[in-house]
């Protein structure tokens, strides 16, 4: 592929891959899972909706993030890992000190209604420092930064990954996929065999083995783009497999709550055959669901609008602040209405509507541009 080539349905992918993160966040308040700010009226379907784009949603993240690390590779080469530290790192760097914490305070707050921002942040050093995570650094990043511990481990998961980048090629994978497409799924096999076996050993959220079945989407992100021509067509060979394959997968891995031993290996995983049950279906849903949606928007997204280069543009400084209205507007909204459909539609609304002008602001001013990831 051209570096300088333009694939507009990947541009859509990636602005509607972020722009889920607005809707996921926004309803988590009223799941039964542990979040930041919770509402009183929980229910079912929320954790029926977490538990289907959790085991995904991420790893479209992750592949589309595969596509763009490409192309910055190509188009920029010399300044490539300045970029890619001025992109991610500068506004974790500065996310964690301007816009992270206000979250864990409003966390507080719902349970301590008395508690001042001031005397919060005056034991805020010591609350993050004395957190139980060791010598594990991704639970530090994700500690740290909450949702934005995507920033540095795309950083991280780049510059571990560059020198098999600059080198790797596929062409010969790619030709025998040609030939025979179906052989598409055997790629969901390191997936599955990484929850298998890491699994029970790192089994929190972003730690090592998420880590790795992330880079392996990333990596399948990065290889598709560079073969673009010949693999566009076997994920179009491969659009209905990957369809059944993720709806299969996703109505399993939700019947996994009925059942109170899959439930346990889900959560808490070890070397038991409901574990291994439990990682063939993520790794199949992980797979499935962010290639099927590639194939998707291929055919339907390939085109461009005034609108599409903006968006595009504001995706990650609306990333780095939506979480934080959520729960700030969230926490509010909460105490305020009593319905708890309303408070989700109030949720979104006002993230969308604040979100807007938050980022015609930032983009206005060379400071704010810098130190939230956008070019120019």
């Amino acid at each position: 592929m051209h570096p300088k080539e333009r694939i507009h349905y990947l541009d859509w992918l990636r602005i509607s891959a972020f722009a889920l993160l607005i809707l996921f966040h926004s309803w988590q308040p009223f799941n039964h899972f542990h979040w930041l700010i919770k509402s009183p009226y929980k229910t079912v379907l929320a954790d029926i909706l977490t538990v289907f784009f959790h085991t995904w949603r991420l790893y479209l993240i992750f592949f589309v993030s595969g596509v763009g690390t490409f192309l910055a590779l190509k188009s920029r080469q010399q300044q490539f890992l300045k970029d890619r530290f001025q992109r991610l790192i500068i506004p974790f760097l500065f996310g964690i000190i301007f816009i992270i914490p206000c979250q864990y305070y409003y966390q507080k707050l719902q349970k301590q209604p008395d508690l001042l921002f001031w005397d919060f942040m005056a034991h805020y050093p010591r609350f993050i420092a004395t957190r139980p995570y060791r010598f594990d650094l991704f639970q530090w990043l994700l500690e740290l930064g909450i949702h934005l511990w995507y920033l540095p481990s795309l950083y991280i998961m780049t510059i571990v990954l560059y020198p098999l980048l600059k080198h790797m090629n596929a062409s010969r994978t790619i030709h025998v996929l040609t030939q025979r497409p179906s052989l598409l799924m055997l790629f969901a096999l390191p997936v599955m065999l990484t929850f298998m076996l890491l699994k029970p050993i790192f089994p929190e959220y972003t730690s090592v083995a998420d880590f790795i079945t992330y880079a392996l989407l990333f990596v399948y992100g990065y290889v598709f783009i560079k073969e673009h021509a010949k693999a566009l067509p076997v994920l179009h060979k491969n659009g209905l497999r990957l369809l059944v394959a993720g709806i299969l997968s996703s109505i399993l891995l939700i019947g996994c709550l009925l059942v109170p031993s899959l439930k346990e290996a889900a959560f808490h995983p070890a070397y038991t055959v409901n574990h291994s049950i439990v990682a063939v279906l993520l790794g199949i849903s992980a797979f499935s669901w962010p290639l099927y949606f590639v194939n998707l928007y291929s055919r339907r997204f390939n085109f461009s609008n005034e609108l599409l280069p903006e968006l595009n543009r504001s995706v990650l400084p609306v990333y780095i602040m939506h979480q934080t209205i959520i729960v700030v507007g969230g926490y509010y909204i909460i105490a305020l209405v009593k319905n708890g459909i309303l408070q989700f539609i109030l949720i979104v609304s006002l993230t969308v509507l604040l979100s807007i002008p938050f980022y015609l602001l930032v983009k206005k001013f060379r400071l704010s541009r810098f130190l939230f990831g956008i070019r120019g």
